[in-house]
């Protein structure tokens, strides 16, 4: 792996600091021309079996990530029996708040759970240490092999700026899921060599679905069925939405970038959906739901697509959707610009480990334990992670990949990783100060999935603008 020290002006002197916006409410970073400084640590990555360590790792307080911790734990445990590693809690609403405490009262543990939007925070805070040398000494230790064991999603999650800052531990990505009753009965062909739906397909291919099944809801008198469960107002649709067209929410200067051309395109790309009752438009009593029937009670759900990230195991395990269901890719819109949503969960090391070698050493052997062939399997299996891992060697077509299981023979879990290429998360968020960051999303969010459908083109455009603008004015000074 080739250090990446590059331009970094905007994050490690992010602006915590009060005042930092213009009169007209633009949120503007520092322009402080600061490098990158790459960080000197060593890192014994042979550890003897009988080393003797304590260290902490901060999770969320939720049973999932619980199980899967502890899954990881038992396994590291059993290369590393005297290294002992206890969990901490936090909740995502006070993610920041407990890291910026614990961070400054030097109690935050070696080894923190972030996911693609958090992570930023820990990176503008200089919390969460460069793992460049992470790397590059792993690899020259033998334990990896940088660019062959993992995945181009997994190189480029957790970093900014071409530097890595945190571990995916898995990634997932927006799929399609789709009701293979529904579309039969509505005369799509699914037949594996001829079926429009399959991964790559276009937004042309996925709309001549739609209105079959369209068809098929008015020639059965379910006019209050709509054909897609298009979570709209969710950032891993909205955005690449926006992507896709052209569009950018925030440029380098940490200033409001969606111009009004490209906020036409959205608002009619939604209004088209709208237009040929596909999703629901404003003032419908009945929404759309992959998942569940309206009232009253109807045999199949009232959506028969749906734009999702979830795990097959979800819906395979409700009596309505078992066996009738399959994924494809989040279809290509707009050519050469096309954009699907992803993410990561993972973990990043705190900075401050490497003033103690000895932890630093430990939460360094776990967190490659994480990302190692036998780690990935353990928590997959043991700890119930059925998001696709970040390893080559654990790839959709692995048939013995824990991640998948035995679901890999019966569906099309390559959907999953489908187009590398084409994966966009919000990286804007490393252009302004990331406490921003949910009030950002939830102005996006509402942008796409509600002016867009009950406001006028103009009045959708000036109304986001707006709020944006609103939580760059919302810096105290």
């Amino acid at each position: 792996m080739k250090k990446a020290i590059r331009s970094f002006s905007c994050a490690l002197a992010l602006a915590l600091t009060a005042g930092m916006f213009a009169a007209c409410g633009e949120y503007k970073r520092p322009d402080s021309g600061n490098e990158v400084t790459k960080t000197d640590y060593t890192i014994n990555f042979n550890l003897p079996a009988t080393t003797k360590a304590e260290i902490k790792v901060i999770i969320p307080d939720k049973e999932t990530e619980k199980k899967i911790i502890d899954a990881a734990i038992e396994g590291f445990n059993q290369k590393y029996p005297l290294i002992t590693v206890t969990k901490n809690y936090l909740t995502i609403d006070s993610y920041n708040t407990t890291i910026q405490r614990q961070s400054q009262a030097g109690s935050l543990a070696e080894v923190i759970w972030c996911n693609s939007t958090n992570y930023y925070y820990l990176v503008s805070n200089s919390i969460a240490l460069n793992l460049d040398e992470f790397y590059e000494q792993g690899e020259a230790a033998g334990q990896f092999d940088y660019d062959a064991d993992f995945t181009s999603d997994f190189r480029k999650s957790g970093t900014f700026d071409g530097v890595p800052y945190a571990v995916p531990r898995s990634i997932d990505s927006v799929v399609t899921f789709y009701n293979k009753d529904v579309l039969t009965k509505a005369g799509v062909d699914l037949n594996p060599e001829t079926t429009v739906v399959k991964n790559g397909w276009t937004w042309e291919d996925f709309l001549s679905v739609c209105k079959q099944v369209r068809a098929y809801y008015v020639r059965e008198g379910k006019t209050n069925f709509y054909p897609l469960d298009a979570n709209l107002g969710w950032e891993a649709v909205s955005w690449p939405i926006i992507k896709s067209l052209g569009g950018d929410m925030i440029n380098e200067e940490g200033e409001f970038a969606l111009t009004e051309e490209v906020a036409g395109k959205v608002y009619d790309f939604v209004q088209d959906l709208v237009e040929n009752d596909i999703i629901p438009g404003a003032g419908e009593k009945n929404g759309t739901s992959f998942e569940s029937a309206p009232t009253p009670p109807s045999e199949e759900p009232s959506g028969g697509l749906l734009f999702q990230s979830t795990t097959i195991d979800h819906y395979e395990t409700m009596e309505n959707l078992k066996g009738k269901f399959d994924i494809v890719s989040f279809p290509l819109i707009n050519g050469e610009n096309a954009s699907i949503g992803y993410g990561f969960a993972g973990y990043a090391l705190n900075a401050a480990a490497v003033k103690d070698q000895t932890k630093l050493d430990a939460a360094a052997a776990f967190v490659n334990y994480l990302i190692s062939y036998d780690g990935q399997q353990k928590v997959a299996k043991d700890g119930g992670l059925t998001l696709p891992s970040g390893r080559t060697d654990l790839s959709a077509e692995t048939p013995d990949a824990n991640w998948h299981g035995t679901y890999g023979s019966r569906f099309n879990v390559s959907a999953y990783t489908y187009g590398s290429e084409y994966k966009v998360t919000q990286d804007f968020f490393g252009y302004v100060n990331p406490t921003f960051s949910t009030k950002l999303i939830s102005a996006m969010n509402t942008y796409v999935n509600s002016y867009c459908i009950r406001e006028s083109k103009d009045r959708a455009y000036t109304m986001f603008k707006g709020a944006v603008e609103d939580v760059f004015n919302s810096v105290v000074q």
